[in-house]
């Protein structure tokens, strides 16, 4: 093991941009594995809001990706040939997630993860957490709704709130605006988002249930295990994430029941944590959906309901600063199809990140030091830890890049009624 830093005047190491604060620095990198972070590196692209963690979260998937690559090169696949890649939507953002930030994954992007067959799934941990939207049907006053989300508030963490038990799940009563008079059509939304706490140990260790089966590899790499799959062991593997995606659904249902005494209609339900059905792709913090989709900001921002447009357009595309990076791959038409939109803030950083460096060993990322404006530099494990230096507030940001992009069209504004989450989780709480 020997000790790479990336440093600020090596751009040729950095992503476009990366001279820019923040920069990042990778130690302690196996020389067998710099390769393949620079290969990852060549095939991530990103219109991540800001200028803080939309820059840092492309740097840190590095890792993540490169193990990949790595795993699917050792299993004989050409990765020069593949179109594998790794596309940030406005809210890529880095991620509380213990596990997944370890293994130097992020959050909020398009995960292209397929090779001939071969599929990363687990990795990156699909759970299939998304959001289910409802409108009621006669909706009651605005004051007894309240009262009914209140009540339903100190359930949660009891077993008839168990599916709001965690992380930065919530649900919530919103009114419908037009986006263009910013009148309120007297309709009432109801967002639900949460995953429902099923399935998960099931996706995330598959090697309990799957390591038998034929198609199923454990491939070591310098900073951690992948396990990829193709065949049998796959296809079993997208039928258990198809399986709790239905079940997810059916307990964002569950919620509305415990919370509501009325009668209402489902209008969407969208993954943002999964798996896309017939591709290779892993849907992480983002949503791929023929329909409208929530956007989810800081509870006091509210929400925005958009119809996806065909993305990325071709003026963007053609105008676009990695558009010749794009091409070298072979990736326009592709990129021209995504149909991506983002699904809500993500972190951001309250004050500028002057640099920040990662610590790899041999499961991944062993640990982070960061120097944030104003503030003793610090080293930690996981980004919760530092979450007094960040913010939920990102939704100017996050819509000027959906704007520019032209991923979406604006169809109503959601300001919020109520909204309700577990008393420890971001939005909201202590962690």
């Amino acid at each position: 093991m020997v000790i790479l830093t990336l440093a600020e005047s090596d751009t040729s190491e950095q992503p476009i941009g990366a001279h820019q604060l923040p920069v990042v620095h990778f130690t302690n990198v196996d020389p067998s594995f710099e390769s393949w972070m620079q290969e990852a590196r060549k095939r991530i692209f990103s219109i991540a809001a800001g200028k803080r963690v939309g820059k840092i979260a492309p740097r840190i998937m590095e890792v993540g990706f490169g193990k990949v690559l790595f795993a699917a090169n050792q299993l004989g696949n050409d990765i020069e040939e593949s179109n594998s890649y790794v596309f940030f939507a406005p809210d890529g953002t880095v991620t509380y997630n213990p596990v997944r930030i370890k293994r130097g994954f992020t959050y909020g992007a398009i995960l292209n993860f397929s090779f001939d067959g071969l599929l990363a799934t687990n990795n990156s941990l699909p759970n299939g957490c998304g959001f289910s939207v409802y409108e009621l049907e006669d909706p009651k006053p605005d004051a007894e709704m309240v009262m009914e989300l209140e009540r339903a508030q100190m359930k949660i963490g009891e077993n008839r709130m168990s599916q709001l038990g965690k992380g930065n799940h919530f649900a919530g009563v919103y009114y419908v605006n037009d986006p263009t008079s910013g009148e309120d059509t007297n309709r009432r939304f109801v967002v639900v988002h949460c995953s429902g706490h099923v399935g998960g140990a099931k996706l995330y260790h598959p090697q309990s249930w799957l390591s038998e089966t034929d198609g199923y590899y454990e491939v070591p790499t310098p900073h951690g295990e992948m396990i990829m799959l193709e065949g049998d062991a796959r296809e079993q593997y997208v039928n258990a994430y198809e399986e709790t995606n239905t079940a997810n659904a059916v307990n964002r249902d569950k919620v509305m029941h415990e919370v509501f005494d009325t009668s209402w209609k489902t209008l969407e339900e969208v993954c943002h944590q999964g798996l896309e059905p017939g591709t290779g792709r892993h849907i992480i913090g983002t949503q791929v959906h023929d329909g409208l989709v929530p956007i989810a900001f800081n509870p006091e921002e509210g929400l925005v309901m958009a119809n996806t447009l065909p993305n990325l357009s071709t003026d963007f595309l053609d105008n676009w600063k990695d558009n010749d990076r794009m091409n070298s791959l072979g990736l326009e038409k592709e990129f021209r199809n995504l149909n991506f939109c983002p699904h809500g803030s993500g972190y951001e950083f309250k004050n500028p990140v002057k640099d920040l460096e990662a610590n790899l060993g041999p499961e991944g990322i062993h640990n982070f030091t960061i120097q944030i404006d104003g503030a003793e530099r610090t080293t930690f494990e996981y980004f919760r830890e530092i979450r007094g230096h960040m913010t939920f507030r990102r939704k100017a940001q996050i819509l000027k890049e959906l704007f520019k992009a032209d991923i979406a069209e604006i169809v109503y504004e959601l300001p919020g009624l109520k909204q309700i989450y577990p008393l420890a989780s971001i939005p909201g709480g202590s962690h």
